[in-house]
């Protein structure tokens, strides 16, 4: 498959099938990640797989504990300034999930049970936390969501879904309690990963993006 197709390809899979992946196949898909571009070859990161029972574990942390780590979290937030560009932001958002609710009521789907799954990982059969160490600068940062991009594409090679569960950050203090993490490891998100259920509503509602000129400065 071409490669920008392979990128048109992926998406957020809302519904899973209950097959577990193979252990090797989720192997490759974390060496992918970690073929990600990364400050010297420090390879700042950590990752851990989830699954059985310790995925059950992780979900009801989250379940618990999302509303007070979101409200302590938003406490701690600045008021982001209103002007042009947030103000179109802001209406891109409204706009697309508006649409995305639509979809899903004009074709069934169980509302309840995708809200919920922000919490338990859309019911994936494995789930993968990205970690990575502290830094003075944002390097290390960057190069852990390039290590989850790499992951999400070598996923879609083959034939899984992955969908981003930006859950974990918020409650990572809990997770990290649960699993007895270090302490100062970064969980800057998880991802769920398995097989998709195709018919889904879920996992077909309408994608788009905006015509790269939109978004493209040229200086000569």
């Amino acid at each position: 498959m071409d490669i920008l197709e392979l990128i048109k390809e992926r998406k957020s899979i809302r519904c899973f099938k209950p097959d577990i992946p193979a252990r090797e196949v989720v192997l490759e898909c974390l060496e992918a990640a970690s073929w990600a571009p990364n400050p010297t070859s420090q390879q700042p990161w950590q990752f851990i797989v989830l699954t059985g029972d310790t995925l059950k574990k992780v979900c009801d942390v989250i379940q618990k504990n999302y509303a007070a780590a979101a409200a302590q979290k938003a406490q701690g937030e600045t008021e982001q300034p209103k002007n042009d560009i947030t103000e179109i932001l802001e209406k891109r958002k409204k706009d697309n999930f508006a649409e995305m609710i639509s979809f899903l009521q004009e074709n069934n789907a169980d509302m309840q049970a995708i809200g919920e799954g922000n919490f338990n990982f859309h019911r994936a059969p494995v789930a993968v936390l990205f970690g990575v160490w502290p830094c003075k600068d944002q390097n290390y940062l960057k190069s852990i969501v390039a290590a989850m991009q790499n992951f999400m594409l070598m996923a879609t090679a083959r034939g899984m879904g992955t969908c981003w569960a930006n859950a974990v950050s918020i409650c990572q203090d809990a997770i990290k309690k649960c699993l007895n993490l270090h302490g100062e490891l970064i969980l800057v998100d998880g991802v769920a990963i398995g097989y998709p259920v195709a018919d889904e509503p879920v996992n077909k509602i309408p994608r788009h993006r905006l015509a790269v000129e939109e978004v493209t400065i040229w200086h000569n």
